[in-house]
């Protein structure tokens, strides 16, 4: 998963980790440990983890950003840029549902690997670490999910701009909406 240098960039993988929640049916536990990205995603098509295709609706809130040596008017104007909710839908197609490969759990490269990755009953628990452009990013994501709905929270703590260490936590919620109209954004 490429985790973002600057925080508006951070909606691409978070698309890719929404669509990974969507699972129903019958589920067995994925539980493992330092894994690669396409790693996990062949264990939990493995597992026999279904995913529901269709519409999905997400939103997206940037709960805190702390960023090393911001001037206090600027973190103001960023908190209240990050403020606002961002929202987008996806299409999940029958075929990425049946048997999702690497891209769909993010960035399927050698930058990535999960720590660990824990997934069923409707609860999941990961920790991944990135190399990034500047420096080593780590990711942790924690929350549950039905076969309809999913609320997550994610913590990204590494290197932003200038080399500046950097926090940010990041609530993402999203529910099925029904079928694929071909106008989704993501």
């Amino acid at each position: 998963m490429r985790l973002p240098a600057k925080p508006a960039t951070a909606l691409a993988p978070i698309a890719a980790i929404a669509l990974a929640l969507t699972i129903g049916g019958c589920e067995k536990k994925v539980d493992v440990k330092n894994e690669s990205v396409a790693g996990v995603a062949k264990k939990v098509a493995d597992a026999n983890l279904h995913f529901t295709p269709g519409r999905w609706e997400s939103t997206v809130k940037f709960m805190k950003i702390d960023m090393e040596g911001v001037p206090p008017e600027a973190k103001a104007m960023m908190e209240k840029v990050m403020a606002k909710d961002r929202t987008f839908d996806s299409c999940l197609t029958k075929e990425e549902a049946a048997k999702p490969d690497g891209k769909f759990f993010g960035q399927a490269d050698e930058r990535c690997k999960y720590d660990s990755f824990s997934m069923g009953g409707g609860k999941i628990d990961a920790k991944m670490t990135c190399k990034a452009e500047q420096g080593q990013q780590v990711m942790t994501m924690k929350g549950d999910y039905t076969p309809e709905s999913y609320t997550m929270t994610m913590d990204v703590a590494g290197k932003g701009m200038n080399d500046r260490a950097m926090n940010m936590t990041m609530s993402v919620s999203a529910k099925r909406a029904g079928e694929c109209t071909g106008k989704e954004a993501a």
